[in-house]
């Protein structure tokens, strides 16, 4: 029985990444070769499992935490729903710090992994102590409690130099024009892009940003009218401490109703159920192909629909 349970726990883990990539908008752009990478093959369902894995075992690795103790993580829902499996596979207790935004089935995913769950108020400032990453730090100061902080921890980035980047410049990025993604902590982008310019890569490196975001304004110095949006995992009312301003060469902002459709469309046509984000970056993709009807782009899904059901069918 123990022989069987170490090679369950093996084998799940060793799932994570080597992840697929499927080519869209090939009957509406003949010309372009678009290719979304699908995140939502992992077996937490979504990208960030690379980041909570990566996070847990490099604090793992330095001896900071030990099964038994709580990981705490404030996050839209991906980074604690792969802490929680993570974790719970690993021996570790969870508290996840969340906000309104949260889909039902996120939040239900949280609770089933056996997470404990605390939602707050997505609209406080960064710099109130009731800001949901405030409030995560203050109670995870506590002895046997780790804040795996996704927003300023490095093992963010490293998870996608080390794991998604190279997979990615296999799977086509290695001739990419453009790639494209969101940005919610900056991991994705720094740790993509810092793999590609290492390589020698000339592809422009593009965030596709719900509107009311601040992003637009951070990396291109344009002023935004700041306001709530739908769209989960993406944007932001803060500067995550791993993001850097030199990391993206533009931005492409989205409205909510831009990103639903592009959900609806791509399920439609493609028959493909991409999640709110991944509807964001496609829709600025297609807004760039309109510009140049032959780009090579790679885009990162990160997760699946069926996290936001109950979002979209509203649309």
């Amino acid at each position: 029985m123990e022989l069987a349970d170490t090679q369950r726990k093996t084998d799940i883990l060793s799932l994570i990444g080597n992840t697929p990539v499927v080519n869209i908008l090939n009957s509406e752009y003949p010309k372009a070769d678009v290719r979304l990478k699908l995140e939502a093959f992992n077996p937490g369902g979504s990208i960030k499992d690379r980041v909570a894995y990566e996070i847990i075992t490099e604090a793992e690795d330095r001896s900071i935490i030990k099964p038994g103790d709580e990981l705490v993580e404030a996050t839209s829902g991906n980074t604690g729903i792969g802490i929680a499996w993570i974790g719970r596979l690993k021996g570790y207790k969870v508290t996840i710090f969340t906000h309104d935004k949260i889909s039902t089935e996120k939040l239900a995913l949280l609770k089933y992994y056996g997470a404990s769950v605390l939602v707050m108020p997505s609209d406080t400032p960064i710099n109130s102590s009731d800001h949901y990453v405030n409030v995560a730090a203050n109670y995870a100061s506590e002895a046997g409690r780790f804040f795996c902080d996704q927003f300023n921890n490095i093992a963010n980035t490293n998870s996608h130099y080390k794991k998604t980047a190279p997979e990615l410049w296999r799977q086509g990025g290695s001739e990419a024009d453009v790639v494209i993604c969101g940005v919610g902590s900056g991991g994705t982008l720094s740790g993509i892009q810092k793999y590609f310019k290492d390589k020698g890569s000339a592809a422009r490196f593009i965030v596709a940003d719900p509107m009311g975001s601040i992003y637009s304004s951070y990396f291109c110095n344009d002023n935004y009218i700041p306001q709530q949006w739908c769209v989960e995992g993406i944007g932001s009312n803060f500067i995550p401490g791993i993001l850097c301003r030199n990391m993206a060469d533009d931005v492409v902002t989205v409205s909510d109703d831009e990103s639903f459709s592009m959900c609806d469309f791509i399920r439609r046509n493609y028959s493909i159920d991409i999640g709110l984000s991944t509807g964001t970056a496609v829709a600025a993709a297609a807004f760039m192909l309109k510009e140049n009807n032959a780009l090579r782009i790679m885009v990162i899904s990160p997760d699946s629909g069926e996290r936001y059901i109950s979002k979209l069918q509203k649309i």
